[in-house]
Formats: C-alpha cells, sequence, structure tokens
C-alpha cells in the first residue's frame, strides 16, 4: 500500500534546516519523482543517505542542493 505525502508536510520541508532526515518517500514527494526513481538516484549515487538503524534517510540539503533551491 503506497502512502501519499500530504501537502501540509509538503510545505512544512521549506522551514526545516538542510540538515534534516527525510525518509525516502518525503524526498521522492519533494522531487516530484516516483518512488523507483529515488531508489535508482539513492543507487546512482545521485542522491547521498544516511542509514539509521534498518531506515534510509536523505538529507533534506542534497536534494535542495540538487534541484539548486
Amino acid at each position: 500500500m503506497t502512502q501519499e505525502i500530504s501537502q501540509e508536510r509538503l510545505s512544512q520541508l521549506a522551514v526545516l534546516p538542510d540538515d534534516a532526515l527525510l525518509r525516502v518517500r518525503e524526498a521522492a514527494a519533494f522531487d516530484a519523482v516516483s518512488m523507483s526513481t529515488a531508489w535508482r538516484r539513492i543507487r546512482a549515487g545521485i542522491w547521498p543517505v544516511v542509514r539509521i538503524g534498518g531506515t534510509t534517510r536523505i538529507p533534506l540539503g542534497a536534494l535542495r542542493r540538487a534541484r539548486g533551491v
């Protein structure tokens, strides 16, 4: 089952600091790409990741730099 990221959550990302860590699903929504594309970008090294336990997180600052924001 896929979960959607609410517009409210996406708007909250605008005020988070660059060192905030996003879930892969949030990063995909932030960059307006599918989950498959998000994982391809992670595997290709386009998006750097931080592994915390069994979870994968992407630094928000890296996404902003990739988008030129």
